[in-house]
């Protein structure tokens, strides 16, 4: 043997036998552990247990923090230099853009329900963006999703600015779950999003009944400062705060004023409306999920089983290289741990790309062609569409257009434009 085949052989057998103590350390590791994916906060079951004395005393509260859920960030990779979606990347992770943003509002709508279903909180409603007045925004980003895994990132920040808490939360799908006529209807991710509820329920029995109204009457000056800052703005300090290594403003009340004063009475007036437009829009939610959700349903279930066909495929090819180089020990483990962190290893090295090839097939697919075509329909716009709106206040009727956003934007311009009318009434606007 030469010395040049002889070093590439020893480089080949180095490589080996690094692989396989780190597939034997897998499993080692996962021998210690249940099977199963690694669940990064509580389990649903743990959740239920941890909250069932908390949700009673909660149920009992005098003071309930309303809830903003602004439509989930869709998590798409960006480019840094640009700031723009980066789709050579994209298309490395095999995101589908329509359906992932579809995705961001499904999500939303699901964890306002598993949220509501708690019975510890005011109104929960689904929102544009957080520009909206409420004590208390849960913010997430999909970091996963291809019907099988689904993942999500979440922040919890109250009015005041203060963050509750950052939480990763990942749910994997039993490829049996479909095969269930029990199962009929139901989503296979309703898990995360008890999840997610769970957990900010845990965060809310933490606060004193002092504390929530704190929150509340936060919400109110802010939303006062918003249309009189010369008024308000004394009631309010502003602080820069840092955590996790990002900075935010923390605000801290002064005091508040009067409640007969009639300036804070008339901006309470002008927040009903605001809120009555968030609560009309939550009807557009829910036909959005009644549209769509029968298509994203099939989507699932159509694409389940074809990634465990795919993971089956990466494994026979892993065993076939693996013997290709005298690892036939390798391919076994592999193998025998299809679904344990070994297996995973055996999944990374196929490089198969079975999310893109999935994704592809299920738009392919003449027979898919429908529930395709809702999707696309409905993930090709970041907002949510929306019909015309009309709007009452005071005898004066306003008809909104354009999305969600657009539309809510309009409607906070009459309602600002109407308080600096009252104020300033010799001043044309």
């Amino acid at each position: 043997m030469t010395d040049k085949h002889g070093k590439r052989f020893a480089r080949v057998k180095l490589i080996s036998l690094f692989l396989l103590s780190f597939v034997l350390a897998a499993c080692q590791s996962n021998a210690n552990r249940s099977q199963g994916p690694l669940l990064v906060g509580p389990s649903a079951p743990e959740v239920r247990a941890q909250n069932a004395d908390a949700n009673a005393n909660l149920q009992n509260a005098s003071v309930f923090l309303d809830v903003a859920i602004p439509t989930f960030d869709p998590g798409f990779p960006m480019d840094r230099n640009t700031g723009e979606i980066d789709y050579e990347e994209l298309d490395d992770e095999g995101i589908w853009p329509q359906l992932r943003r579809t995705e961001a509002k499904l999500f939303a709508v699901e964890t306002k329900k598993a949220m509501q279903s708690e019975k510890v909180f005011g109104s929960v409603v689904v929102v544009p963006d957080a520009s909206t007045p409420s004590d208390l925004f849960v913010l997430g980003t999909i970091t996963h999703s291809d019907s099988e895994v689904v993942g999500a990132s979440v922040t919890v920040v109250d009015s005041s600015g203060e963050i509750w808490g950052i939480q990763e939360f990942k749910h994997e799908v039993s490829q049996n779950f479909f095969r269930d006529q029990r199962n009929s209807g139901k989503n296979p991710y309703e898990p995360i999003f008890k999840q997610i509820s769970g957990y900010v329920v845990s965060l809310l029995s933490k606060l004193s009944e002092q504390d929530k109204q704190q929150i509340k009457d936060m919400s109110l000056m802010r939303y006062a400062r918003y249309y009189s800052p010369e008024a308000f703005g004394q009631y309010i300090e502003t602080d820069v705060k840092r955590k996790n290594g990002q900075r935010y403003y923390k605000f801290e009340l002064n005091g508040l004023p009067d409640k007969s004063d009639p300036m804070l009475a008339r901006i309470e007036e002008l927040r009903a409306q605001e809120l009555l437009f968030i609560d009309r829009l939550q009807d557009q939610y829910e036909v959005f999920d009644a549209q769509v959700g029968p298509s994203y349903q099939t989507w699932q279930e159509q694409t389940l089983p074809e990634l465990e066909a795919a993971r089956e495929a990466a494994f026979k090819r892993n065993a076939s290289a693996a013997a290709g180089i005298g690892l036939g020990i390798l391919a076994a483990i592999l193998a025998k741990n299809s679904g344990s962190s070994a297996g995973q290893v055996g999944a990374v090295l196929g490089g198969i790309g079975s999310v893109v090839a999935i994704n592809e097939a299920f738009k392919s697919n003449s027979a898919m062609k429908v529930h395709n075509a809702v999707i696309e329909e409905q993930g090709q716009a970041v907002d949510l569409s929306v019909g015309p709106t009309e709007m009452e206040f005071e005898d004066n009727t306003i008809e909104l257009q354009g999305t969600a956003t657009e539309q809510y934007m309009q409607w906070k311009t009459h309602l600002r434009n109407i308080y600096s009318l009252e104020s300033t009434p010799d001043t044309q606007l």
